[in-house]
């Protein structure tokens, strides 16, 4: 069996119908046959089968409307349609590093359901897609949702850009796709006979925090992702950019000191050398996150020099992407970001210090609003396409992976 790249017209326009209908509930609450009908201008063939459908997988409920007074007339009696809160019709997916996060939402677009587990470095891309799908089927189960409905996956994974903790550039499936994040999208596509869509994660956690969090309402931001590798995603004009080789607010390997260590990206000094959480434990001499942040917190001199160092070529490296980009708001997140002022006050100063004062004058530093959540939030968002960030934006391949199909014998 082959996965299906190129959806066929009649999938896509069935697609769009049963979003039509969805969307009528979501925005007119319980509602009966004819109400539907009236609001979307399906004919009465075509709604009926998609009802039937969403029906049986559990997406609606029918239940009996009210009585407005009237007397009951001999006919059927009248049924409302309303959306099943217990059903899941879209989920959020980070595959980080050393983390995997999943978020459920339900019809009406609430958020029914969150989890994460942590993810053993140089775990293959095989084990990363049964762990995350592994934790997508318990997190429904333990929560009592039901996935038969389920209409579609957005994935976020790291790069371009950044590695997969190898230490080398992701390989490319085409399109400018890393390979490891085309496999666990066709993964998830096979297992579940859904549509899967897949896109940076760090571009994903920016989308998140511009719809609900720090950057909402910023139409220009840059977001900063500072963990066991350092990314960036780009608003720009009000929408989520990508650039031509899907890099747009790559600002982890902008290089802020010539003379540092050698990245893997062939340059030196590149800010994810200093910054991210594998270079403050490196220079502390350090194993244990947990152990730095401690002795962080009761002011060991290894810690906090550390800190000064990566707070500086944030500072430098924002300078020069502020300079250029010109962003209104700056969001700062991950677990380097939430080691709070004594990280961010430093970050603030160098960053002022580098940039001109008419760009910093109009620039806000804030740290990231949604924790680990801002991920699988934006890979939902990308499911539900419904943000005008995300107007004109396509991800990279131009088609979501599909389920596959055999052919008809």
């Amino acid at each position: 069996m082959a996965v299906v790249k190129n959806p066929t017209v009649l999938r896509q326009l069935r697609y769009g119908n049963v979003e039509r209908v969805l969307a009528v509930l979501r925005r007119q609450g319980p509602s009966t046959r004819a109400d539907v009908a009236g609001a979307t201008g399906l004919s009465r063939t075509t709604l009926s089968g998609i009802i039937g459908q969403l029906l049986t997988d559990g997406v609606l409920l029918e239940e009996p409307a009210p009585a407005a007074g009237a007397p009951a007339g001999r006919g059927r009696p009248v049924h409302r349609l309303v959306l099943n809160p217990n059903s899941a019709q879209a989920a959020g997916i980070e595959v980080g590093r050393e983390r995997i996060k999943v978020v459920i939402a339900n019809a009406a677009h609430e958020i029914t359901a969150f989890d994460g587990v942590h993810c053993p470095p140089r775990t293959s891309v095989q084990e990363q897609a049964a762990a995350a799908l592994g934790l997508l089927r318990d997190l429904a189960a333990r929560e009592a949702i039901d996935l038969t409905g389920l209409g579609g996956v957005g994935i976020g994974t790291p790069g371009p850009g950044e590695t997969t903790g190898g230490g080398s550039a992701p390989a490319e499936a085409g399109h400018g796709v890393p390979r490891h994040r085309q496999a666990v999208a066709d993964s998830f596509a096979e297992a579940l006979q859904v549509p899967v869509l897949a896109d940076n994660n760090t571009r994903l956690a920016a989308l998140g925090e511009a719809i609900w969090g720090a950057a909402r309402g910023a139409g220009d931001a840059l977001h900063v992702t500072l963990s066991y590798g350092v990314g960036g995603g780009l608003v720009a004009g009000g929408r989520l950019f990508r650039g031509a080789q899907g890099a747009a607010g790559e600002i982890g390997h902008i290089s802020v000191d010539p003379a540092g260590p050698r990245c893997w990206c062939g340059g030196h000094g590149c800010m994810e050398q200093l910054a991210s959480v594998p270079a403050l434990l490196r220079a502390a001499g350090r194993r244990s996150w947990t152990r730095f942040g401690e002795a962080l917190a009761a002011g060991e001199e290894k810690e906090c020099a550390a800190v000064e160092r990566a707070a500086h070529a944030v500072g430098r490296a924002l300078a020069a992407a502020c300079s250029t980009a010109n962003p209104q708001r700056v969001v700062l997140g991950g677990e380097v970001a939430a080691l709070g002022g004594a990280f961010l006050g430093p970050v603030e100063a160098a960053f002022r210090r580098y940039t001109p004062t008419r760009v910093h004058r109009g620039v806000r530093l804030v740290p990231a609003a949604l924790a680990d959540r801002a991920g699988p939030l934006g890979a939902l968002a990308l499911v539900f396409h419904e943000s005008p960030l995300l107007a004109g934006y396509t991800t990279p391949g131009a088609e979501p992976s599909e389920p596959s199909a055999t052919e008809a014998s």
